[in-house]
């Protein structure tokens, strides 16, 4: 917010177009407009712009942070890679999507060129292929530039965007055997599962996330869907996705460069 002396900003909605958003006087920072105050959005404008109150909503803030007392951790570790790109199990290449079991202590990490999954331990020099890595292609053994993975606890499955074949398919965490397509033709991005066993999936091609009901065969969508675009209701090119306990969606949407929820 232009003109308060502690740097503070405001939360609001970003509904309003830019078109609709009238510059700041160029003097003060000052606005003529009723009811409007100031800010930088450089989302519409380089210039400061009058954005309106009525759509700042302060409870979507986040909690405040005391600035003097940010320190960055410096200490970090490698739990999986560190070895350069290539193809061999100590490596980690192309990497998409991760998904952290805890009760297994392993990390699931989608590699993209490799058209592999690879389950990797905690604490282990190497991962091993848990889906996938039979060369690239459209058998129900081989997958083509996955981009996501989750996991299925309840049935001990993976859940994988097999982006390059259009589908959505599980492997068994036991033994690999028997892949099962679930989501036939469908452009997805992301994918995710909630604690009820519904599966999500983000599509770029309808600009939608849907929903797969536990036991059921046709999918519903629950966000986006209604072309591309900037309001409200409209997602670009969705990307990733989270489902928290109380059931709301989290879409990183990737052509605008916000997280919607």
């Amino acid at each position: 917010m232009l003109g308060a002396d502690d740097g503070a900003g405001i939360c609001g909605f970003l509904w309003p177009t830019c078109s609709r958003l009238v510059p700041c006087n160029s003097s003060d920072n000052s606005c003529l407009q009723f009811n409007t105050i100031c800010v930088e959005h450089p989302q519409c404008d380089d210039r400061p712009l009058c954005y309106p109150v009525t759509m700042m909503k302060e409870n979507i803030c986040p909690p405040m942070i005391n600035k003097m007392n940010l320190k960055w951790k410096l200490d970090f570790s490698i739990v999986a890679g560190g070895n350069g790109h290539g193809n061999d199990l100590n490596q980690v290449t192309t990497a998409r999507g991760i998904y952290i079991d805890d009760d297994k202590q392993t990390i699931y990490i989608t590699q993209y060129n490799s058209d592999r999954i690879v389950g990797w331990k905690f604490g282990e020099e190497s991962g091993e292929i848990v889906a996938g890595g039979n060369g690239q292609g459209d058998e129900i053994d081989q997958l083509n530039n996955p981009s996501d993975v989750t996991v299925d606890k309840k049935n001990d499955l993976l859940i994988i965007c097999d982006q390059g074949n259009e589908r959505v398919v599980q492997w068994s965490r036991q033994n690999q055997i028997d892949p099962k397509v679930i989501i036939p033709k469908i452009k997805c991005n992301g994918v995710t599962i909630d604690n009820n066993g519904n599966i999500y999936v983000s599509e770029g091609e309808t600009h939608s996330v849907i929903r797969l009901k536990q036991g059921e065969t046709k999918a519903t969508t629950v966000a986006g869907g209604n072309g591309h675009g900037y309001e409200p209701n409209q997602l670009n090119n969705p990307a990733y996705i989270f489902v928290d306990e109380q059931y709301s969606i989290y879409v990183s949407d990737h052509e605008y460069g916000r997280v919607t929820k």
